[in-house]
Formats: structure tokens, sequence, C-alpha cells
């Protein structure tokens, strides 16, 4: 894709303000739209839009406005507040995820990117060597909408023919968080 618009939903967090500034360096600032629910507490070297996750309008409209043709699905609640509110955390979890996958089924965007975790795993899935496919029974709120969303990730794909890229991240402790 010779002209990648890219919007990262969910900026604002430990992922988020490395890959926008890594996206940018790769891109150009002006290629890679940060967006949140939050102010950024990192200056900002390209455009940044207040947004909500669960905004399917408003997402639509950043998307028309700066011609974007990826995204990048880092809004979620993690596992910790998560538990505290579960109902509100699924909500999150899957409705940002339904809202992209969506909109790149409709022919809006060209690709989505959105992690999944190693918390779809749990007491029952092997420690060592552990194979792409295997037990998966997460323990958590934020493990279970990861699984889940793994789900709809390959089901997008598979009928729909959306390309949507996923890794699994470990438990991430940034040098800057520390």
């Amino acid at each position: 894709m010779a002209d990648r618009r890219i919007l990262v939903i969910g900026s604002s967090g430990q992922i988020g303000t490395e890959l926008v500034e890594g996206l940018r360096e790769r891109f150009g600032a002006d290629h890679v739209v940060a967006s949140d629910i939050k102010e950024p507490q990192v200056e900002q070297t390209g455009p940044f839009v207040m947004a909500n996750a669960m905004d399917r309008r408003g997402i639509e409209r950043i998307i028309d406005k700066h011609g974007i043709n990826e995204v990048y699905l880092l809004a979620a609640l993690l596992s910790a507040t998560a538990e505290k509110d579960p109902a509100f955390a699924w909500q999150l979890n899957m409705e940002s995820l339904f809202i992209v996958l969506e909109l790149a089924r409709e022919g809006k965007l060209k690709k989505v990117y959105w992690p999944s975790s190693i918390a779809v795993f749990g007491p029952t899935t092997p420690k060592d060597g552990t194979p792409q496919h295997t037990i998966a029974e997460p323990t958590t709120v934020y493990g279970i909408s990861k699984l889940a969303g793994e789900g709809w990730c390959h089901y997008y794909h598979k009928r729909y023919g959306v390309d949507v890229r996923s890794i699994r991240y470990p438990g991430l402790i940034g040098w800057k968080s520390a």
C-alpha cells in the first residue's frame, strides 16, 4: 500500500505511545493519527483526536476526514480494571473490535491490527513450547474478551476477507513505565 494512512485507537497507553512514535518515524507524522478517550501525556508530533472507541460514527468520521486505510486498535480495559467492571470491560473490548471489523468489511479499511494477549491461556495450557493452537481457558475477563476477539478476527478474515493481523503479547512492562 503506497499511501498508508493510519489511525491508532487507544494511542495514549503504554504500547500506543511507543507505536505512534515509531509509525510516525517510518511513515511520516502526517500519515499517523493518534486517538484516545484521554489527552496524551506526551507531546504529539502529528495529529491527535479525542475519540471514544465505542462510537462508530465518531471513528468513521475520523477515518473519512483523514483518509485512513489502516487501524491499530489498542483500546481495551486491561486485567485489573476489567475485573472490577466485567460488563464494561466486555463492552469496550468487544464493541470497539466489532466497529473496526465492520468498517473493514464495508471496505473503509484495508488493514486492521488488533493485539491479543497470553491472557487467553489458563492453568491447563502447556507452559513450555506452547503451540499456536492449544488449550485456551482464560481466567480473567480480559483474557476471555481477547480469546473471543481472536475468534471474531478469524471469522471476519475467513468469511469476509478482512485483512486483520494480531499477535499475542506477553505481559509488557516498558522501560518508560518503570
